[in-house]
């Protein structure tokens, strides 16, 4: 997959998470609807992410994704 290039794009990439900018200008993501375990935690899932842009979190987003698969 390419990196998204805009917010709507995020979206329909990762419809796990809800995603906005927040008025000071950075990316968010939080997941919809699934609270994670200590378990999934230790081993690096994020309830919520953070970025500077969208490019970064969409890195992050599939990091994300990758590191939920190898659980």
């Amino acid at each position: 997959m390419s990196t998204p290039a805009i917010l709507e794009d995020l979206q329909a990439a990762f419809p796990g998470w809800c995603i906005w900018r927040s008025s000071a200008g950075r990316m968010w993501a939080t997941r919809n609807g699934r609270r994670l375990s200590s378990l999934e935690i230790y081993h690096g899932l994020c309830q919520t992410l953070d970025a500077d842009d969208v490019t970064q979190l969409a890195q992050q987003l599939k990091n994300q994704e990758e590191t939920e698969k190898a659980l």
